[in-house]
Protein backbone atom coordinates (compact mmCIF):
# COMPACT_ATOMS: atom_id res chain seq x y z
CA UNK A 1 0.00 0.00 0.00
CA UNK A 2 1.15 3.27 -0.85
CA UNK A 3 1.64 6.03 2.50
CA UNK A 4 0.31 9.35 1.95
CA UNK A 5 3.62 10.70 0.97
CA UNK A 6 3.62 8.47 -2.30
CA UNK A 7 0.80 9.27 -2.94
CA UNK A 8 1.05 13.21 -2.50
CA UNK A 9 4.97 12.95 -4.52
CA UNK A 10 3.18 11.06 -7.49
CA UNK A 11 0.62 13.70 -7.69
CA UNK A 12 3.57 16.15 -7.83
CA UNK A 13 5.51 14.17 -10.86
CA UNK A 14 1.82 13.84 -12.64
CA UNK A 15 1.69 18.40 -12.45
CA UNK A 16 5.87 18.06 -13.64
CA UNK A 17 4.54 15.86 -16.21
CA UNK A 18 2.00 18.34 -17.07
CA UNK A 19 4.50 21.28 -17.32
CA UNK A 20 6.52 19.63 -19.68
CA UNK A 21 3.79 18.46 -21.89
CA UNK A 22 2.74 22.24 -21.78
CA UNK A 23 6.73 23.33 -22.72
CA UNK A 24 6.46 20.96 -25.17
CA UNK A 25 3.55 22.42 -27.14
CA UNK A 26 -0.08 20.96 -27.54
CA UNK A 27 -1.35 18.33 -30.30
CA UNK A 28 1.34 15.84 -29.21
CA UNK A 29 0.76 12.09 -29.62
CA UNK A 30 -0.59 10.47 -26.40
CA UNK A 31 3.01 9.27 -24.37
CA UNK A 32 2.75 6.46 -22.01
CA UNK A 33 4.83 7.14 -18.77
CA UNK A 34 6.14 3.90 -16.68
CA UNK A 35 6.55 5.95 -12.47
CA UNK A 36 8.90 4.35 -9.99
CA UNK A 37 10.77 4.65 -7.35
CA UNK A 38 13.85 3.71 -5.81
CA UNK A 39 16.20 4.65 -2.98
CA UNK A 40 17.43 8.47 -3.55
CA UNK A 41 20.87 7.43 -2.96
CA UNK A 42 22.11 3.65 -4.26
CA UNK A 43 23.56 2.73 -0.82
CA UNK A 44 21.44 5.07 1.24
CA UNK A 45 18.34 4.37 3.33
CA UNK A 46 15.39 2.56 1.77
CA UNK A 47 13.08 5.32 2.98
CA UNK A 48 14.54 8.20 1.24
CA UNK A 49 12.92 7.73 -2.21
CA UNK A 50 12.56 9.77 -5.64
CA UNK A 51 10.07 9.55 -7.77
CA UNK A 52 10.61 9.06 -11.23
CA UNK A 53 8.81 8.18 -14.86
CA UNK A 54 9.99 6.65 -18.07
CA UNK A 55 8.65 7.38 -21.17
CA UNK A 56 7.26 4.03 -22.76
CA UNK A 57 7.84 4.20 -26.56
CA UNK A 58 4.88 3.17 -28.76
CA UNK A 59 5.53 1.98 -32.32
CA UNK A 60 4.38 4.55 -34.89
CA UNK A 61 1.73 2.49 -35.78
CA UNK A 62 -0.08 2.83 -32.55
CA UNK A 63 0.78 6.50 -32.16
CA UNK A 64 -2.69 8.25 -31.83
CA UNK A 65 -3.84 11.32 -33.00
CA UNK A 66 -7.54 10.68 -31.84
CA UNK A 67 -7.99 10.13 -28.02
CA UNK A 68 -10.89 8.09 -28.69
CA UNK A 69 -8.75 5.15 -29.73
CA UNK A 70 -7.00 5.40 -26.02
CA UNK A 71 -8.63 2.93 -24.58
CA UNK A 72 -8.39 -0.10 -26.89
CA UNK A 73 -4.43 1.02 -27.11
CA UNK A 74 -4.38 0.57 -24.13
CA UNK A 75 -5.98 -2.80 -23.34
CA UNK A 76 -3.59 -4.03 -26.71
CA UNK A 77 -0.17 -3.33 -25.18
CA UNK A 78 -1.38 -4.45 -21.64
CA UNK A 79 -2.54 -8.05 -23.60
CA UNK A 80 0.50 -7.84 -25.52
CA UNK A 81 2.84 -7.50 -22.15
CA UNK A 82 0.83 -10.28 -21.07
CA UNK A 83 1.85 -13.07 -22.96
CA UNK A 84 3.73 -16.01 -20.84
CA UNK A 85 5.93 -17.73 -23.85
CA UNK A 86 9.41 -15.31 -23.71
CA UNK A 87 10.58 -16.82 -26.30
CA UNK A 88 8.23 -15.04 -28.69
CA UNK A 89 8.39 -11.85 -26.72
CA UNK A 90 7.00 -8.69 -28.21
CA UNK A 91 9.06 -5.90 -29.07
CA UNK A 92 6.64 -4.23 -26.26
CA UNK A 93 7.81 -7.19 -23.81
CA UNK A 94 11.78 -6.71 -25.10
CA UNK A 95 11.49 -3.29 -24.47
CA UNK A 96 9.93 -3.08 -21.01
CA UNK A 97 11.91 -5.64 -19.61
CA UNK A 98 14.45 -3.53 -20.57
CA UNK A 99 13.61 -0.53 -18.54
CA UNK A 100 12.45 -2.69 -15.74
CA UNK A 101 16.11 -3.70 -15.54
CA UNK A 102 17.44 -0.41 -15.85
CA UNK A 103 15.53 1.07 -13.41
CA UNK A 104 15.47 -1.83 -10.74
CA UNK A 105 12.07 -2.44 -10.48
CA UNK A 106 12.70 -5.55 -7.43
CA UNK A 107 13.91 -5.61 -4.38
CA UNK A 108 14.95 -1.75 -4.07
CA UNK A 109 12.68 -0.09 -6.86
CA UNK A 110 9.14 0.06 -6.73
CA UNK A 111 6.35 0.21 -9.50
CA UNK A 112 3.68 3.15 -8.98
CA UNK A 113 1.97 3.85 -11.39
CA UNK A 114 0.87 4.16 -15.37
CA UNK A 115 0.25 7.02 -17.05
CA UNK A 116 -0.89 8.83 -20.26
CA UNK A 117 -0.52 12.18 -21.12
CA UNK A 118 -2.50 12.87 -23.92
CA UNK A 119 -4.56 15.92 -25.70
CA UNK A 120 -8.52 15.87 -25.80
CA UNK A 121 -11.17 18.37 -26.12
CA UNK A 122 -13.62 19.34 -23.69
CA UNK A 123 -16.93 19.79 -24.46
CA UNK A 124 -18.51 22.22 -22.05
CA UNK A 125 -22.22 24.47 -22.12
CA UNK A 126 -19.54 27.07 -22.75
CA UNK A 127 -18.41 25.40 -26.06
CA UNK A 128 -15.43 22.88 -26.75
CA UNK A 129 -12.19 23.67 -25.32
CA UNK A 130 -8.00 22.08 -26.10
CA UNK A 131 -7.55 20.15 -23.10
CA UNK A 132 -3.96 18.28 -21.67
CA UNK A 133 -4.68 15.39 -20.26
CA UNK A 134 -2.91 12.89 -18.13
CA UNK A 135 -4.61 10.27 -16.48
CA UNK A 136 -2.91 7.41 -14.32
CA UNK A 137 -3.60 4.63 -12.09
CA UNK A 138 -1.17 3.84 -9.20
CA UNK A 139 -0.59 0.13 -7.81
CA UNK A 140 -3.68 0.70 -5.14
CA UNK A 141 -5.92 1.34 -8.34
CA UNK A 142 -6.26 4.90 -7.20
CA UNK A 143 -6.61 7.30 -10.16
CA UNK A 144 -4.98 10.26 -11.48
CA UNK A 145 -6.72 12.71 -13.72
CA UNK A 146 -4.95 15.86 -14.62
CA UNK A 147 -7.08 18.59 -16.42
CA UNK A 148 -4.84 21.52 -18.01
CA UNK A 149 -7.07 23.65 -20.07
CA UNK A 150 -5.69 25.41 -22.95
CA UNK A 151 -4.95 29.23 -21.63
CA UNK A 152 -5.32 28.42 -17.98
CA UNK A 153 -2.01 28.74 -16.11
CA UNK A 154 -2.93 25.90 -13.51
CA UNK A 155 -4.24 22.52 -14.13
CA UNK A 156 -6.85 20.60 -12.04
CA UNK A 157 -5.65 17.28 -10.41
CA UNK A 158 -8.38 14.86 -8.85
CA UNK A 159 -7.31 11.82 -7.03
CA UNK A 160 -10.07 8.86 -7.02
CA UNK A 161 -9.79 6.21 -4.21
CA UNK A 162 -11.70 3.01 -3.48
CA UNK A 163 -12.92 0.26 -5.23
CA UNK A 164 -13.32 0.70 -9.00
CA UNK A 165 -11.43 4.16 -8.98
CA UNK A 166 -9.94 2.87 -11.99
CA UNK A 167 -13.06 2.44 -13.94
CA UNK A 168 -14.03 6.28 -13.74
CA UNK A 169 -12.05 7.23 -16.66
CA UNK A 170 -12.19 5.45 -20.10
CA UNK A 171 -7.93 4.74 -20.10
CA UNK A 172 -8.48 3.84 -16.09
CA UNK A 173 -9.01 0.40 -17.37
CA UNK A 174 -6.36 -0.36 -19.69
CA UNK A 175 -3.77 1.34 -17.35
CA UNK A 176 -4.70 -0.73 -14.69
CA UNK A 177 -4.15 -3.86 -16.79
CA UNK A 178 -0.65 -1.94 -18.09
CA UNK A 179 0.08 -2.30 -14.28
CA UNK A 180 -1.15 -6.12 -14.10
CA UNK A 181 1.09 -6.85 -17.17
CA UNK A 182 3.87 -5.30 -16.15
CA UNK A 183 3.84 -6.38 -12.04
CA UNK A 184 3.74 -10.24 -13.74
CA UNK A 185 6.84 -9.27 -16.13
CA UNK A 186 8.71 -7.86 -13.44
CA UNK A 187 7.99 -11.01 -11.69
CA UNK A 188 9.56 -13.19 -14.37
CA UNK A 189 12.20 -11.38 -14.49
CA UNK A 190 13.57 -11.64 -11.22
CA UNK A 191 13.33 -15.14 -11.47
Amino acid sequence: MLSFSAVHTLAGCLLAVDADADVLGWGRPATLLLLHDRPLHPDGPARLRAVRSVEFPLHPDDLLTDPAGLPALLHRLATALGQPDREAATAYQVTLDTIIGLIGIGPRGRLLAWAVVYDDILTTAGGRRRVHRVDAVDTDGRLYQLTHLHGEEHPALAVHDGPGAANTTPAGPGLAALLAATARLAARSQR
